[in-house]
Parts: C-alpha cells; structure tokens; sequence
C-alpha cells in the first residue's frame, strides 16, 4: 500500500475504533520470507492498521536503541513491519509495552534463492550486486552468498542462526510462511485457517467464520502481480539435483533448525 491508501486506510470505522481497543503487533522476519503474506492479511483484519513506520531493520552494524523507541511508541491498534536479528532487549521493550511480536519463517533454501534473485535482479546499485555478478553459475553463486564476503555479504548460515532464537522465545509467535500461504501458493487450507486462527487469538481479535474465510481468501491471491513468486518449494524447480543436493548438504544442520 502506498502512504496515502495507509492514511485512508487507518480513517475506517473499525480501524479508528482500534485506536482505543486494537492490539500493538510486530510483524518480524528474516527478510524474503514473505513479510507481505502478513501485512496483507493485517490490512483485512478489523481494528488494525500500519503505523506509517518504515520496516525496522536491524543487522549487526546497526544501533538498536531507535529501533526500541519505535517499538514502545506503537498506539493501540497499529502494526509494524520488521526484519530484525534476535535481541534480547527488543523483547523486553514489547513486554514492557504490551506489544505483540509475530514472527514469521519460511524453508531457507527459498529465502536463499529469492535473496538471490533479489541481489541479481533487483538491487543492482549495491556492492553485493558486483560482488554475486562475478560468478558464471548458479551454483558457483549461492556458494558466494553461503561462504559471504568481509563488510558486503554476511554468510546466509550466520544471517540464519542471528534470526533462529525468535523461534523459542515464550512470549513471541513464531508462524510458517507454507502455513500461511494457503492454496494459492502450493499450502492447504486447512494449514492456512489454522494459522491465521492461531495469529487471531495470540492479538485477542475475534471474527466470524465468513470474516475467516474471506481473509484467508485474500492473503495471496492468483491475481497479485507476485503471483508465480513467493511459492512453496520454488527450490526445488530453480535447483537442478546437483545443486539442491549441495545446497541440503552445505545448510542441512540449518534446514533442521528452522524444522524444515
């Protein structure tokens, strides 16, 4: 959603209603886990709405403390975006502040192929961009992106153990982008209803079975631009068998961490 179709958005009548009432929520992932699955489906929600905040980011290099103040400033009834490293500190700000944490993951071997994708394709201005371009294969490259280079590329299995302590943490929902996705991306019903059922009650919102439905229904759509992105398994066709072989051989202790 663009700034303005935010501010109308957040002028509804549930939403403004939310104001008073309406869950503080964090949507967090590692980044290329599907973070839209999520916001599309908390632009459907009754009583929230975005906050107007940039994604929070953190990685190693950067400060954590106004990432916090973002956090404890959260009103009732807004959502955040986030791709932030695990931090203890970011936890207790939420406690603190009576704020919701959702996290959301996904297989790594896609997230590693659509951050591939993403460094290829879309961020070419970037030194990580020079730094994959200068391998011929596919394989060659996600070896690149596995082993990292020194201030340009962090090594993927590192990015993914800085991420993995949100999964054990007691008071912070952990979700699966495969559950969420539902039938429109490779997924079930039956997994998607469930999660988003599981989302609801861990925000104390309550809808009807119709609400339930529609929701589900709009979360990825066979409409949306991304539609042939974004799905379950894309590794599994992207790879040929050389490459997935290596790929579940370099990042298996990984894959099992993440219960994929």
């Amino acid at each position: 959603m663009k700034r303005q179709e935010i501010f109308f958005h957040g002028l509804q009548k549930s939403q403004l209603k939310g104001r008073n009432i309406g869950p503080k929520v964090v949507l967090n992932s590692l980044p290329k886990s599907g973070t839209h699955l999520l916001e599309s489906m908390f632009f459907q929600l009754p009583l929230m709405r975005h906050s107007g905040k940039r994604t929070l980011r953190s990685e190693t290099q950067s400060l954590i403390d106004p990432k916090l103040k973002v956090i404890s400033k959260l009103k009732k009834g807004q959502f955040l975006l986030a791709h932030m490293q695990f931090d203890s500190s970011i936890v207790q700000t939420a406690n603190t502040n009576d704020v919701k944490i959702i996290h959301l993951i996904r297989d790594p071997r896609d997230v590693l192929l659509s951050h591939l994708n993403y460094i290829q394709n879309m961020d070419t201005t970037q030194k990580s961009h020079r730094f994959i371009s200068q391998y011929d294969t596919k394989l060659d490259k996600l070896k690149a992106m596995i082993v990292g280079k020194q201030d340009v590329l962090e090594p993927f299995p590192l990015v993914l153990k800085k991420f993995q302590p949100w999964m054990n943490q007691q008071h912070v929902l952990c979700v699966k982008f495969e559950h969420l996705i539902g039938p429109n991306g490779g997924g079930t019903q039956e997994d998607q209803t469930q999660a988003v059922k599981k989302i609801l009650d861990f925000i104390s919102i309550e809808i009807n079975n119709e609400e339930l439905e529609q929701i589900c229904g709009k979360i990825f759509s066979s409409k949306s631009s991304t539609f042939n992105k974004g799905k379950i398994g894309n590794w599994k066709r992207a790879l040929t068998p050389e490459e997935a072989k290596w790929l579940n051989e370099a990042i298996g202790n990984e894959i099992n961490n993440y219960n994929y």
